[in-house]
């Protein structure tokens, strides 16, 4: 009788290309949507900019007026062809595709690595006939493909709006490869971290460190425009005078951190990280057993890594005070252009928006790991005790709505203290003081929106980030995409002015505050007689 013979094992590629159809037909309206987004961006910018400065003479008063700005530079990078309008289109892309192209990129590579990983799902798949390494290939090969069609769409929607096909090219693969780049970035972190959670905070803080870094060396002037893959995209000058390098480096790249990701998949085991979770101590603290103390325990990594990135941000920002004051002091055409007095309250008027999109980023993340506690079955778990509904709600959202607050806090006097130390001016702490003041009603008022988002179900919750986006968008492109004024008014900083430039509205602030009273309320309510997900 002759011996059965053994199965063999598949190859740690087999199964790849179906890995990769699979990937392509169930997840296509969010890798749509990523290519529609980021394209998107770039054609309404490319459109607008036509239209705003029609004439050379207009758009070389910008390159002689914003252009010229460090505190311009330090947000949106260095910029090269201002006298065109491809040039212009790049630069006021600027702030908004570095910080949107890379976490598009970021969330491709994670969703479709770790998160699947985490799902349970790649250990269902790689216990049939697919390889070891199939699914990372695969979620490497869907995050190229994407990456190549958003430049493709980047490229035809700029052509669509009368930029060069040359300078449309160019900057099209500067922004693919970019994103590439950063996804690469995303895989090392998926196999880093256990939990995509963590992998999405690695990447993040990798992305964040590289954006002020940038913004240093730019808003400096100094000659280390290597020091930083952000600075890396406007050295392509796709609108003056192209270089490859830049391009060759985000390939080179991304080729060596994915052979990196693909190595350190080879060993770890499925479902850990190669760094492991720290144990927590064999008892728990007193705090543990109130909703507050869970709350705290839950989302203190989330809580402390934004507002040090507030922090970070607004100190790197106020250290730039003075050279950015004093060159835009110098030059009353650029006062008058930017509309303002003095040139510390440019920097102070953006340094504090990008405080409040970490601040209201936070309550998203927050309430957000409320829905997973949910939809795991632990809250329900916890439900089941004698903690009532109400309370763990009102402990949790009072836990989410301070730390908000503390971020937006904490960011503001950094940002005072920084620039009173480098200005010698004493004003500066109650400036920035008062701004902080005036927009803690609009954070509280997103905190609410969030909160009912999260109290109508886990489907809705994502749509905060909606808000988040909204009043990015409003207030560093209002003006360049013409957004009308009913629109920018859904943004809750635009309601209330924008500070120190204008005084704070307090019908507005009456407004939001009661509107945020109302939601909150509503949101216990709406939490109270809903079921839950799981448990």
């Amino acid at each position: 009788m002759t011996a059965p013979t053994p199965a063999r094992r598949p190859g740690v590629l087999t199964g790849t290309i179906r890995l990769v159809r699979l990937a392509l037909r169930t997840g296509w309206p969010g890798l749509l949507g990523a290519v529609v987004l980021a394209a998107g961006l770039v054609t309404l910018v490319a459109g607008s900019i036509e239209a705003l400065y029609p004439d050379p003479a207009d758009r070389a008063q910008y390159a002689a007026t914003v252009g010229s700005s460090p505190a311009s530079e330090a947000f949106n990078g260095r910029g090269y062809g201002l006298h065109t309008v491809g040039g212009i289109s790049a630069y006021e892309v600027g702030f908004m595709g570095q910080i949107l192209f890379p976490v598009l990129a970021l969330h491709l590579a994670l969703r479709h690595t770790r998160r699947e990983e985490e799902a349970g799902r790649t250990e269902l798949l790689t216990a049939g006939r697919v390889g070891r390494l199939a699914p990372l290939v695969a979620g490497t090969a869907v995050l190229t493909l994407v990456c190549l069609l958003t430049g493709a769409a980047m490229a035809a929607g700029g052509v669509s709006a009368g930029l060069p096909l040359a300078g449309a090219a160019w900057y099209a693969a500067g922004n693919a490869l970019l994103m590439l780049f950063y996804g690469a970035v995303g895989l090392v972190a998926g196999q880093l971290a256990q939990s995509a959670r963590t992998g999405y905070l690695i990447g993040l803080v990798a992305l964040a460190a590289s954006y002020l870094v940038r913004a240093l060396v730019d808003g400096l002037g100094w000659d280390a425009v290597w020091a930083s893959p952000l600075g890396w995209t406007a050295e392509v000058r796709p609108f003056a005078d192209p270089r490859p390098w830049p391009l060759a480096a985000f390939a080179v790249g991304a080729v060596v951190l994915s052979g990196a990701a693909v190595l350190l998949a080879r060993r770890r085991d499925l479902g850990a990280g190669v760094v492991p979770p720290r144990r927590g101590p064999a008892r728990g603290r007193r705090g543990l057993g109130t909703a507050a103390g869970l709350a705290w325990r839950l989302n203190r990594g989330v809580v402390l890594a934004w507002t040090v990135l507030a922090v970070v941000w607004a100190g790197v920002f106020g250290a730039l005070t003075q050279e950015m004051a004093d060159l835009v002091d110098a030059n009353p055409a650029m006062l008058e252009a930017l509309g303002v007095e003095r040139g510390s309250d440019v920097v102070t008027s953006l340094a504090v928006v990008v405080v409040i999109l970490a601040a209201t980023a936070l309550a998203v993340q927050g309430f957000g790991r409320l829905g997973v506690e949910e939809t795991q079955g632990r809250l329900g778990a916890v439900l089941a005790t004698r903690v009532p509904r109400h309370r763990l709600w009102g402990g949790w959202s009072a836990v989410v709505a301070l730390a908000s607050l503390a971020s937006l806090t904490l960011g503001c006097l950094t940002l005072g203290l920084v620039t009173w130390a480098v200005t010698d001016d004493r004003d500066a702490l109650g400036t920035a003081a008062e701004v902080g003041l005036g927009y803690a009603v609009p954070v509280l008022f997103v905190v609410a929106v969030v909160a009912v988002l999260r109290a109508v179900g886990s489907r809705w919750s994502g749509l905060g980030w909606l808000l988040v986006g909204w009043i990015a968008v409003v207030g560093f492109l209002a003006e360049t995409l013409r957004i009308p004024d009913w629109a920018r008014e859904l943004s809750p900083l635009h309601l209330v002015g924008t500070l120190p430039q204008d005084d704070a509205d307090l019908l507005a602030v009456a407004g939001l505050a009661v509107a945020a009273v109302i939601l909150a309320a509503g949101s216990i309510l709406l939490f109270g007689r809903r079921d839950l997900a799981a448990g």
